[in-house]
């Protein structure tokens, strides 16, 4: 009886696999930016209207803003007519005095993102009492 043929295997080449999926936190962040786009847009359009002269389109801009900065984990930071001891890395003067405060009215809030800051405070210093 003649020898019975082997069958030459051949390799072939590995199944190809599904493109990798993004991680969940790029994902995440993704849809975080959207949102946020989404929410700027609408501040900018009522931002539009305001000019425009719409009194209401006021309360809907905040609320847009609010709501963009909200989904990009904005905070403020200081509240306006609130006096806080001054601290350089914290607040920007809107006029230079002569000497350096040692406390502050805030004017307007700055903004952080976790402990970043990205906008400091404007604050204008307090007068010393004689």
């Amino acid at each position: 009886m003649p020898a019975a043929k082997k069958s030459k295997k051949t390799k072939r080449a590995a199944p190809k696999r599904a493109a990798p999926l993004r991680n969940l936190t790029g994902q995440l962040a993704e849809a975080a930016w959207i949102e946020a786009d989404i929410a700027l847009a609408e501040a900018l359009s009522e931002f539009e209207a305001w000019q425009a002269g719409d009194v209401d389109a006021a309360a809907f801009l905040g609320q847009a803003l609010r709501r963009a900065a909200r989904k990009r984990g904005l905070t403020l930071l200081g509240e306006p007519g609130s006096v806080e001891a001054y601290d350089t890395k914290r607040h920007a003067l809107v006029k230079s005095p002569s000497r350096t405060p040692a406390r502050v009215r805030i004017k307007s809030s700055g903004v952080l993102r976790g402990g970043e800051i990205l906008a400091k405070a404007r604050a204008a210093p307090l007068r010393r009492r004689s």
